[in-house]
């Protein structure tokens, strides 16, 4: 699973940030309904269980579970968004109800991949953290390309490896833009740390567990799922020659 290889044509850094905000431009509304009720609710609910301190507890369940939840909620707003991405990147609009079915038609397997794919960056991580890193970047089109392909579950996982194979530097480094932005905005907010201050049993604040955190969900879960269904679109061009409107058909 190397960060290096053959490849079909070399990723567009530049087109894939530039056609991520105009995608999120032109349904803006569309995906912050999504982003809201699957992961900032959660996020609300999770912001909530990890209000309380827990001093003395090696587990914080009550975070654990909220975390999980607004993972879940990720996981399938993914799976949404990708829809709303190819139908608007063809020069279409796709409706609220439409990508809420494609998202919900492709809940269980998203949620297997989503697991697989955790299990195994986890482990990755433990054992040296450039494994992890090298598996997350390779099986990052996972779910866009078994919302938009329908292969195997596990086919799903060479799918991406092979979409991304030639590109991995370039896929990384929009990762790591992702995360600095990610880290600036919490600082700039205050909540950077956060879990390790629950981690050690601290509790959160009503304003940065009910208000600050969610919102950050929410934007973190529209960048990241818009940002994961438009670097598909790209890769799929860049590897495969196949544009939005060949991409659009398969959902017809």
């Amino acid at each position: 699973m190397s960060m290096t290889g053959e490849s079909g044509g070399q990723l567009d850094m530049g087109k894939v940030i530039q056609d991520l905000f105009a995608v999120l431009g032109r349904n803006f509304v569309t995906f912050l309904v999504l982003a809201i009720v699957l992961v900032g609710l959660p996020g609300l609910l999770s912001g909530y269980l990890q209000m309380q301190p827990h001093p003395g507890q090696l587990f914080q369940w009550p975070a654990l579970l909220g975390s999980l939840v607004v993972a879940l909620g990720g996981l399938i707003l993914q799976g949404t968004v990708i829809y709303g991405t190819v139908t608007d990147l063809n020069g279409n609009r796709a409706t609220l109800g439409q990508s809420v079915s494609i998202g919900l038609h492709s809940f269980l397997p998203i949620l297997v991949i989503g697991i697989i794919e955790f299990i195994a960056v986890f482990l990755g991580c433990i054992l040296l953290l450039v494994p992890g890193i090298m598996i997350a970047v390779a099986w990052c089109a996972c779910i866009p390309a078994y919302v938009a392909e329908r292969p195997g579950i596990m086919e799903t996982f060479g799918r991406s490896a092979e979409l991304t194979r030639g590109n991995r530097w370039r896929i990384f480094a929009l990762f790591l833009l992702f995360i600095v932005a990610v880290i600036v905005v919490e600082a700039v907010l205050g909540v950077f740390g956060s879990a390790t201050r629950i981690a050690a049993g601290e509790g959160l604040s009503a304003l940065q567990a009910l208000i600050v955190r969610p919102l950050i969900s929410v934007a973190t879960g529209l960048l990241g799922a818009t940002g994961g269904a438009v670097l598909y679109v790209e890769l799929r061009r860049v590897r495969d020659g196949v544009g939005p409107a060949g991409l659009a058909a398969i959902f017809d």
